[in-house]
């Protein structure tokens, strides 16, 4: 099937929702469960919120838990029975790694259902893997207009072919706004890298974020030729591209469409390990090049999408392994906090155990 909630954007979603359903039924009527799983996630949005020191989420989120009970469902980890949600006998098992604090297990059980489960899901995560980043324009209010300026926007995906592309779109460069521009650029490259898949600029911005939550998809600001990219692309490789593979990198079956087995090598280093930390010192010594320090710091964003990059690894494995790095006495490293510097695009690092919040740092 194909997944259709743009709603649902982190998995964490769906652990509010197992802890809801672990009652089975106690709780009250699946009126009661919805409400509970509601008022979950917003907690849980809030907190996000508050600890990031961003804006206070908007909405109620009335519609989402209901998506998040048919999702489990779709997963085979809950079922409807006599108008109460019930977990399954697999639904318990994925709630066990949950509280027991199994993460590594959790992530890959919750990745093979989300690829096994949804058919343009899976393909989204193939072709990142197979073809390359997807180049999202960023379109500036004051360049919306710029017929030359949306031809860059559109040269990292067609290239050459970037100025025929916008001349067939036949956009009307003075009846909308920048975010419409963008999302009608966004709809072209979609409809380009993924034919024959209908993909709404919503959908996949959801789907990509949900990716990145399963650390499965990095999503880093990138730069070139003047003009700002969402770039998303993939840690992991395709069984194909062998030769890029890392240490880190494990084998990872699952069964797409039901049917087809299809093996990639999963990015999910472990950032306990001392080689890991090493590695990633290195990295982050070497991804500062070129960067413009603020008192001798650099951008704790900036580092983070060039790391990433660097090593291939997903970007909560970098936040795992600072965090691991800040714990070594001496510490390696410093980190520091620039208040006008946090935004939603830019997510500051959250010290382990602790309300602390850096998105400055550096090496000592």
């Amino acid at each position: 099937m194909n997944i259709t909630s743009y709603n649902i954007t982190d998995v964490a979603y769906h652990y509010v929702g197992l802890r809801a359903l672990a009652s089975d039924g106690q709780a009250g009527s699946r009126r009661d469960q919805l409400e509970v799983i509601r008022r979950g996630v917003l907690k849980y949005v809030e907190d996000r919120a508050l600890r990031l020191m961003l804006p206070e989420p908007r909405g109620t989120f009335e519609s989402v838990a209901p998506k998040i009970c048919q999702e489990l469902i779709h997963f085979g980890f809950a079922r409807l029975e006599k108008g109460t949600y019930i977990l399954t006998i697999r639904g318990r098992e994925v709630l066990s790694l949950l509280t027991e604090r199994r993460f590594r297990e959790l992530r890959r059980a919750m990745m093979v259902v989300h690829l096994e489960t949804y058919d343009n899901l899976a393909t989204i995560v193939r072709t990142h893997m197979e073809k390359g980043p997807v180049w999202r324009p960023i379109v500036e209010t004051q360049s919306f207009s710029s017929h030359g300026y949306l031809v860059k926007l559109l040269e990292p995906t067609f290239h050459g072919e970037a100025p025929d592309v916008l001349e067939a779109a036949g956009l009307d460069l003075s009846a909308t706004t920048a975010k419409g521009m963008e999302d009608a650029l966004t709809d072209l490259i979609l409809r380009h890298v993924f034919p024959g898949q209908k993909l709404r600029v919503g959908l996949f911005r959801g789907i990509v974020d949900r990716l990145a939550s399963l650390r499965l998809i990095n999503l880093p600001r990138a730069q070139r030729d003047s003009c700002e990219f969402a770039k998303s692309y993939s840690p992991s490789v395709p069984e194909r591209h062998i030769g890029e593979l890392r240490p880190w990198h494990e084998r990872l079956s699952v069964f797409l469409e039901g049917r087809h087995a299809y093996d990639f090598f999963l990015s999910d280093p472990d950032m306990a390990l001392h080689s890991m930390q090493e590695t990633l010192l290195q990295a982050l010594r070497e991804s500062v090049s070129g960067l413009q320090p603020i008192a001798g710091y650099y951008d704790l964003p900036d580092v983070r999408d060039r790391v990433c990059e660097m090593i291939w690894i997903p970007e909560a494995a970098f936040d795992e392994g600072v965090n691991g790095l800040l714990d070594r006495r001496p510490s390696p490293i410093t980190v520091s906090l620039q208040y006008e510097r946090i935004t939603g695009r830019r997510r500051p690092l959250v010290r382990a155990g602790t309300a602390q919040l850096s998105n400055l740092i550096r090496s000592t």
